[in-house]
């Protein structure tokens, strides 16, 4: 609500040439250059290290290529590719993701429910009882036949040209909502998959590009990136992100983050590297053990992904700091962004809960409607619910709540989950602090 210094940008010739390096074509000239959406002094000091980077995605033309796949309007109702058809995905080939499907580092976020009209007609997925060949349900399904539709799929313009469906893709949500939690929401797709004209995916020739680039955009750093455009679609901006060095220490957290099912069994082998299993978590917490590292296998295990909310978020923490030392910004930088541009990031984490196993308990995410308990309680007497202002101060002991899960073929079932207290939540700051310096220390961890 009151001035300060800080937010006094001297813009001159040669910050507009800083500008137009980051966010215009090679050769624009500083007069034409895009003015971005700058909000302090210390956040224009981050965009000079982005463009000090020594290597940008969009150096490596040839080497990756983007496509939007099927558009929902010419797909389904001019050329018949594919058609509306709310089921389960019985193989890869069949499935057609739509943004809700995917988040940040999260290739199984959401299903859509068996009557599904709207987009908050999806349901949250439980990782850590996500089936190893699960496959989500899908509002869309080829509609010709399987030659047929692989014959129409978009295909690489490099070696034998192979269709898109073949690689392990990057992709992210076309739309960019500024004022949400994350603007930019990518994640790795496995193979075998399509997508609606909603989600832009890119092939990449080599897979530890692959890596470097999704690191990069699941940090922080990339939705700044991204906000200080202030556009609303995604288009090819990614093309502009400064692509950064191989590191173990990104590697395994990307690989562990995505690599939920055996459908990415292929990328965790081909990327595996022993350095993984001397990672460590860069957090003391009994709900991060270091075994977590020390027993990765090369051959890709159930026990090679991340399933635990809690552990989820710090593997997300670590590639914010990861990144922010690989492209030389300081903590502080870090900090400013992280508390300048992420309001709704910050709301929610003061106010998410975890249980002694890693389980959020309560959060106000408006983005995991159904996950934990509701803040009230509801009825009385016997038909009394549980909400989490009955339980929130709980030193010991367990409480549970049943839910009907239709998130997994079959049906319907009944579950019951278990919460152990007492129940806590975290500080980003405070996390981003330990973790810089724990890896600061790490020499392997560095460029």
């Amino acid at each position: 609500m009151a001035g300060h210094r800080q937010r006094i940008i001297p813009v001159g010739e040669q910050t507009l040439g800083l500008f137009a390096q980051l966010y215009d074509e090679l050769g624009t000239s500083s007069g034409q250059a895009r003015l971005p959406a700058l909000h302090s002094q210390q956040l224009q000091s981050v965009l000079e290290k982005f463009v000090a980077a020594p290597q940008r995605l969009g150096d490596l033309q040839g080497e990756y290529y983007a496509s939007v796949m099927w558009d929902e309007t010419n797909a389904v109702k001019k050329d018949g590719t594919i058609r509306r058809d709310t089921s389960f995905s019985s193989e890869p080939m069949e499935l057609v993701l739509s943004g809700p499907h995917f988040y940040v580092g999260r290739p199984f976020n959401k299903t859509p429910r068996a009557s599904c009209t709207l987009n908050s007609h999806y349901d949250c997925l439980d990782l850590t009882t996500l089936p190893n060949e699960y496959l989500p349900r899908t509002n869309y399904r080829p509609d010709v036949s399987p030659s047929e539709y692989l014959g129409r799929t978009p295909r690489v313009p490099w070696g034998e040209k192979k269709p898109v469906t073949e690689f392990y893709r990057f992709a992210a949500r076309g739309m960019l909502p500024p004022a949400n939690e994350r603007t930019l929401i990518p994640t790795i797709i496995h193979h075998g998959i399509g997508h609606v004209h909603g989600v832009q995916s890119t092939c990449f020739i080599d897979s530890h590009v692959l890596l470097s680039h999704s690191a990069f955009s699941f940090s922080i750093l990339a939705d700044y990136f991204i906000k200080s455009t202030g556009r609303t679609n995604l288009h090819y901006i990614w093309q502009r992100f400064p692509l950064i060095p191989r590191l173990s220490a990104v590697e395994v957290r990307t690989l562990a983050l995505n690599c939920l099912t055996t459908h990415y069994a292929d990328l965790w082998s081909e990327c595996w590297d022993e350095a993984f299993r001397q990672q460590r978590w860069a957090k003391q917490d009994p709900r991060l053990p270091n075994e977590f590292f020390t027993n990765l296998t090369p051959t890709w295990q159930r026990d090679c992904a991340l399933r635990t909310d809690y552990a989820r978020r710090q593997a997300l923490v670590e590639i914010d700091v990861l990144v922010a030392q690989a492209l030389k910004l300081t903590l502080e930088e870090l900090i400013t962004i992280y508390r300048v541009q992420f309001p709704v990031m910050q709301q929610y984490e003061r106010d998410t809960w975890y249980d002694r196993n890693g389980r959020i308990v309560f959060t106000a995410s408006k983005g995991l409607t159904g996950v934990g308990f509701p803040r009230k309680g509801s009825g009385r007497g016997a038909n009394k619910t549980t909400g989490w202002e009955d339980i929130a101060d709980m030193k010991t002991g367990n409480v549970s709540r049943t839910i009907i899960d239709d998130t997994l073929p079959g049906g319907p079932v009944e579950r019951t989950i278990t919460y152990e207290a007492p129940f806590d939540r975290c500080d980003r700051v405070k996390d981003y602090r330990v973790v810089w310096d724990y890896f600061e220390k790490q020499e392997g961890n560095k460029p």
